[in-house]
């Protein structure tokens, strides 16, 4: 029974040069028979006697690459398939991602009308000379506009996200940014530290030394200052990189904190059901082809199972600032928390980076700056 499910398009006008999602550049002629073959994944899930739960799924997100990318039409017959297939529960959260270059009112207004109630812009910065860094196709002013022309299409739950530790940006910069962003009064707020993934423009150019990146205490310095001005605006802190207003955290995040069963469909997307996760096809030509024929899109598999499984849960609730609750988990699991992962931690409580908390194991604001050394000395 699945809570949630997302839906990949992978397709983009340019990838920026800090991506390492499964998106594609100059494929958008693909766009109708792949969304004809993501419907048909759609269907054959349900089909197949994959259900959502009783009274319907909680979210369907639109991720990518750049849902903006398409003709509304296509977005609105993948949410009616959604719909016709799995139900929505009421007041399901639908999400779509939008990239401020490809974000007109027109297309807004319909996607709002036809049942999208939510849209996370990917903003990033608020100094062009960065967003032409990073490899956005969009400016500053365009973020302006596309933000207020989805207000204006009706849409009143908006996330946006933006990024710190650019190459040779300053903290005034990023001040700047946080500023700029949180003048739009968001609802929802994702910010995220510049990570160099292997195989990106961005991961070339660092091998090479030519993007010199600001040091670890100055990005230690941005992240709080961060979660200071977002505090300072009314926006709740509720996992590591992200912020909303009271009643407005994401649900599909949510859901996969939660470590609860939720769906991906279409070229690279993966899922997590019934304890199995895994993966379909990533190039989309060849997804299309795999579903045209019928075939199972599913080219990766795997079953986490005992202390692996238990890790990962843990390290999932963790990254939210309500954390793992421990009555819940001894309940499920049958055993407390700390028979298994007790001296794994004590590094870390000893640091003070994770604290208990009333019924709950928690990061400390410390010990989101250095999760990663956390959520690895579970495994």
């Amino acid at each position: 029974m699945i809570h949630g499910l997302y839906l990949h398009i992978p397709f983009c006008e340019r990838r920026c040069h800090y991506c390492d999602f499964n998106t594609y550049e100059g494929m958008t002629a693909l766009a109708q028979p792949y969304c004809e073959a993501l419907a048909a994944d759609i269907r054959r899930s349900a089909e197949g006697g994959l259900r959502a739960i009783e009274g319907g799924l909680a979210s369907v997100y639109f991720g990518g690459g750049t849902p903006s990318l398409l003709e509304p039409g296509l977005l609105l017959g993948l949410l009616d398939q959604a719909r016709a297939s799995f139900g929505l529960a009421a007041g399901a959260e639908v999400t779509v991602e939008v990239n401020p270059g490809t974000a007109g009112l027109a297309a807004l207004r319909r996607l709002r009308q036809g049942g999208f109630n939510r849209v996370s812009f990917g903003f990033q910065a608020g100094q062009d000379q960065h967003l032409e860094a990073l490899g956005r196709i969009h400016t500053v002013a365009q973020s302006d506009q596309a933000w207020a022309h989805a207000r204006e299409a009706g849409f009143d739950n908006m996330s946006l996200d933006l990024m710190f530790g650019l190459s040779g940006q300053t903290m005034d910069q990023w001040l700047a940014s946080l500023g700029w962003g949180l003048s739009r009064r968001p609802e929802h707020v994702s910010f995220y530290g510049l990570t160099i993934e292997p195989g990106t423009r961005f991961h070339h150019r660092r091998s090479q030394g030519a993007l010199p990146l600001p040091d670890d205490e100055l990005q230690a310095r941005m992240y709080e200052v961060g979660v200071q001005a977002l505090a300072d605006a009314g926006l709740e802190q509720y996992e590591i990189s992200n912020f909303a207003r009271d009643g407005r955290a994401a649900v599909h995040n949510r859901l996969y904190w939660r470590n609860v069963d939720t769906m991906g469909l279409g070229a690279g997307a993966w899922s997590f059901v019934g304890g199995e996760r895994s993966g379909r096809i990533k190039q989309p030509q060849a997804y299309i082809q795999a579903i045209q024929a019928g075939q199972d899109p599913r080219v990766e598999r795997e079953r986490l199972e005992g202390r692996e499984a238990r890790a990962e849960e843990a390290s999932l609730a963790l990254r939210m600032n309500q954390g793992l609750d421990l009555a819940a988990w001894e309940r499920r699991h049958g055993r407390a928390f700390d028979q298994e992962f007790g001296a794994a931690l004590e590094p870390s409580r000893r640091a003070g980076s994770v604290e208990q908390r009333g019924g709950s194991l928690a990061l400390t604001p410390k010990g989101r700056l250095l999760s990663n050394q956390v959520f690895m000395s579970l495994l």
